[in-house]
């Protein structure tokens, strides 16, 4: 299975943006397997607090800008996965569906790492994926997320 990473950038505001987002192909559907996610403020850091959601998502949204995924081993083909950020549309979020909640001051960083077999698997299903969004009610910053993940 071929690696990849992409990072995505958003402004927060106080409903829930998502900043990355990586969802199967329409086209040519695959499943992804998500093993690595770091996310934090990359704006004047204060003394806030935000939730970083991470949540499946059943259709992509329309990106701000797509994101092109970068192959950690270059002699592997191009990602099938299709990635954004900056959505100005947001992705369908499945239901009651978080795979990962975090509330992290705005000074902090966040790493995951899945332990063996304990990645986050999305089904192989046009559209299928997941989102990486946050808010906050009163503060108004620039947040980022990188994911890595096999396909």
């Amino acid at each position: 299975m071929a690696k990849y990473s992409a990072s995505g950038t958003h402004t927060l505001a106080s409903g829930a943006l998502t900043c990355l987002g990586i969802t199967s192909n329409t086209s040519t559907v695959q499943r992804n397997s998500v093993y690595e996610l770091m996310f934090g403020n990359a704006g004047a850091p204060a003394d806030h607090l935000s939730v970083w959601t991470v949540q499946r998502t059943t259709v992509p949204g329309t990106a701000g800008s797509a994101v092109t995924p970068t192959p950690l081993d270059l002699a592997d083909r191009a990602a099938q996965a299709v990635v954004g950020e900056a959505y100005s549309g947001e992705p369908t979020y499945t239901s009651a569906q978080e795979v990962m909640e975090v509330p992290l001051n705005h000074r902090a960083t966040f790493r995951w790492v899945a332990a063996p077999g304990g990645e986050i698997l999305c089904p192989a299903t046009s559209g299928d994926g997941i989102g990486i969004h946050s808010l906050h009610a009163s503060a108004r910053t620039v947040f980022r997320a990188v994911a890595m993940w096999e396909e």
